[in-house]
């Protein structure tokens, strides 16, 4: 599956792939039904990175300067509104981030979704 995303870099439209992440097909369209209004990047991160892995939750980093506890409430709303899988949402602040907060982002194996 693939979705149409804007680079606000670059000023260029471009595809992003969902297929080499483990997301069925109801939860890859409540994905993007819950980040659709998004305009920040998003990554996946965790057990659902590894297409041969098995179970676990859906973990989603967002890097934004919106209110981190609003944002997370309303993708995680808007994302159960669809589907029934638990998901983590975790926003940070580019402009603001913590040494800890570098320390656990250096961690992960995170896959641009958006």
């Amino acid at each position: 599956m693939r979705s149409l995303s804007y680079d606000r870099h670059t000023h260029k439209e471009t595809m992003i792939s969902l297929k080499n992440i483990r997301l069925d097909c109801a939860e890859r369209d409540a994905l993007l039904y819950a980040l659709r209004d998004v305009k920040d990047d998003v990554y996946l991160f965790g057990s659902r990175t590894n297409p041969a892995g098995r179970g676990g939750d859906i973990d989603i980093v967002v890097f934004s300067q919106q209110d981190s506890f609003a944002l997370s409430r309303k993708i995680t709303s808007q994302f159960f509104m669809k589907c029934e899988e638990k998901i983590d949402v975790v926003v940070f602040d580019r402009q603001s981030i913590s040494n800890e907060q570098k320390a656990f982002l250096n961690t992960l194996h995170l896959v641009k979704i958006q």
